[in-house]
């Protein structure tokens, strides 16, 4: 009765974790509150001074298709190590973080309870379409 259990459970197993849906993998995304408008608030100070000479609404808009379905930590990493164009890294951790919640709400992502941390959970978070 048993006789192919070794073989059908092994392929039951592979073909189940094959075909499971990606939302129930992904976990959490940016639609989900991942900061807060008191990091909206702190960073569009530093964004105008820092950002908006180069990258207006529009530049966002044309370069998100590029980081859908990556961790929202790739992004930030990236804002960290080429941004200024002048004076890379120069800014401290926070506030390069508040600058990534003053995009996210500009792309039209909501705000929520949870502070957006780097440190803290930010690799776990997936970019989606506005």
């Amino acid at each position: 009765m048993f006789k192919n259990f070794g073989v059908v459970l092994p392929v039951t197993l592979f073909l189940t974790i094959l075909f499971v849906s990606p939302s129930y993998s992904q976990g959490k995304t940016i639609k989900d509150g991942v900061f807060t408008i008191e990091q909206v608030a702190a960073g569009q100070g530093v964004y105008e001074t820092n950002c908006k000479v180069c990258h207006d609404l529009k530049f966002y808009r044309d370069t998100w298709k590029g980081w859908i379905d990556k961790p929202l930590l790739n992004f930030y990493y990236m804002i960290v190590a080429e941004m200024p164009a002048d004076n890379p890294g120069s800014l401290l951790d926070a506030e390069y973080t508040n600058i990534v919640a003053n995009v996210l709400l500009e792309m039209g992502f909501p705000a929520g309870e949870s502070n957006l941390d780097p440190n803290d959970g930010m690799d776990e978070i997936i970019i989606v379409a506005p």
